[in-house]
């Protein structure tokens, strides 16, 4: 995985998926040494990366989804799979210690019945992962103020049509 975890020095798209699968969304346990939330429960994501060729710059930002899942889970999406629609949250947040602008995109993603949900393969970065049910949400700590919006994914997400 690169280093660069900006678009700029002051930019940066921070992405996260809530991945379905009959009616539980995967959550992901942060190892004990992550700089921000250790410990804590997480989606699916990560930062997007400046495109090296400016010309394959669009839809780089599915395509760097796609890859982060891939890094985190083993699990293998398509980047032409997300629709507009797919797109549950969208919130931008400005740090003033960092001067660091950060746009946050939730999105939904159904992963098929036959998926098993023990095919999950976890990278160095998480510690265990879980398959949960909405209503059982507030049993994991998602990093207090700072973890709030991953609820919200989720909540948007179980809540945007049939899983």
């Amino acid at each position: 995985m690169s280093a660069i975890h900006t678009l700029t020095k002051e930019v940066k798209l921070l992405q996260k998926i809530a991945l379905l699968r009959e009616g539980a969304v995967l959550l992901l346990q942060r190892s004990g040494n992550e700089q921000s939330r250790p410990g804590c429960w997480d989606l699916p994501g990560g930062n997007s990366e400046w495109p090296l060729d400016t010309h394959k710059g669009f839809g780089q930002h599915k395509k760097d989804l796609v890859r982060e899942v891939r890094e985190e889970t083993g699990i293998e999406l398509l980047p032409e799979s997300f629709a507009q629609n797919d797109l549950v949250y969208f919130e931008t947040f400005f740090q003033p210690d960092a001067q660091m602008f950060s746009i946050i995109c939730g999105w939904k993603g159904v992963l098929s019945a036959d998926f098993a949900p023990d095919q999950v393969r976890l990278s160095d970065e998480h510690t265990a992962f879980a398959w949960v049910k909405p209503s059982e949400l507030a049993e994991y700590d998602f990093g207090g103020s700072r973890g709030e919006f991953l609820a919200e994914i989720i909540t948007r997400a179980t809540q945007a049509g049939v899983q």
